[in-house]
C-alpha cells in the first residue's frame, strides 16, 4: 500500500527513488535519460506539498523505469498510472514498484493511445534533442489529459516554452531551476556524469 504522503520527507524520499533501478542498454532515439532521485524528489514535493496535487488521479507519460509515479505513490496519491511505449522500461518499473512497496499501474502505449482523465500530471519528457518538438508534444498531451501538470524541461527551452505556452493559452504557474546529474550512458559519453540545467515546470490549462 502506498505510505501516507505527509510521514514522508524529501530526503527520505530522495533515497528511496536512488535505490530504484534504471534501465540497462537505454534507446538514444527515445531519450532514456533517467530523471535524478534529486531532481525527482524535488518535482514531487513542489506538486505534493507546495500545491496539493498528488491527492488523487496521477498519470506519468514516459514513465521510464518509474522513479516520478511510484513517487507520486509513495507521497500518498490514490491512483496512479505510468505510461511508457518501451516495455522493457515497464518491466523495470512493475519490479521498483514492488521493491518499494508502491502501488502503480502501468501501461505500455504511445502518447495518443493513453485514454481517461486525471487530476495531475507528471513526466520527465524527452528534451527534443533528437524528435523535434518531443517535449512539446508530450506538454500538450498532458495538458489534454490533466488540468495540471508537472514537467521537466532543459533550461536552454525556457524562452520558447513559455512563448508556447502564452500562445497556447497555458498558464505556467512555477518555474524552477535545478542541476541534474546525467550518468554515463552511450558511447559518445566522454565523462561519468554530465551535469545539466533543468527547468522544473506547474503548468496549467
Amino acid at each position: 500500500m502506498a505510505r501516507p504522503r505527509r510521514q514522508l520527507s524529501k530526503r527520505q524520499l530522495e533515497v528511496q527513488l536512488g535505490q530504484l533501478q534504471t534501465l540497462p542498454n537505454p534507446q538514444l532515439k527515445l531519450e532514456q535519460y533517467p530523471v535524478s532521485p534529486e531532481v525527482a524528489s524535488e518535482l514531487l514535493f513542489m506538486a505534493g506539498f507546495e500545491h496539493n496535487d498528488l491527492e488523487d488521479k496521477v498519470v506519468d507519460l514516459g514513465t521510464g523505469t518509474g522513479r516520478l509515479a511510484i513517487g507520486a505513490s509513495l507521497m500518498g496519491a490514490k491512483h496512479v498510472l505510468g505510461v511508457d511505449i518501451d516495455p522493457r522500461a515497464i518491466s523495470v518499473a512493475a519490479t521498483n514498484a514492488r521493491k518499494a512497496e508502491a502501488k502503480v499501474d502501468w501501461l505500455v502505449s504511445s502518447l495518443d493511445a493513453v485514454r481517461g482523465l486525471f487530476d495531475t500530471a507528471v513526466m520527465n519528457p524527452p528534451y527534443g534533442t533528437r524528435v523535434r518538438h518531443a517535449d512539446t508534444a508530450f506538454l500538450g498531451r498532458a495538458l489534454e489529459l490533466a488540468p495540471v501538470v508537472y514537467s521537466i524541461h532543459k533550461a536552454a527551452a525556457r524562452l520558447f516554452l513559455l512563448r508556447l505556452a502564452k500562445r497556447k493559452g497555458w498558464k505556467v504557474d512555477a518555474v524552477r531551476s535545478m542541476s541534474m546529474k546525467i550518468p554515463h550512458l552511450f558511447e559518445f559519453h566522454r565523462r561519468k556524469w554530465k551535469e545539466v540545467i533543468v527547468d522544473l515546470y506547474r503548468v496549467s490549462s
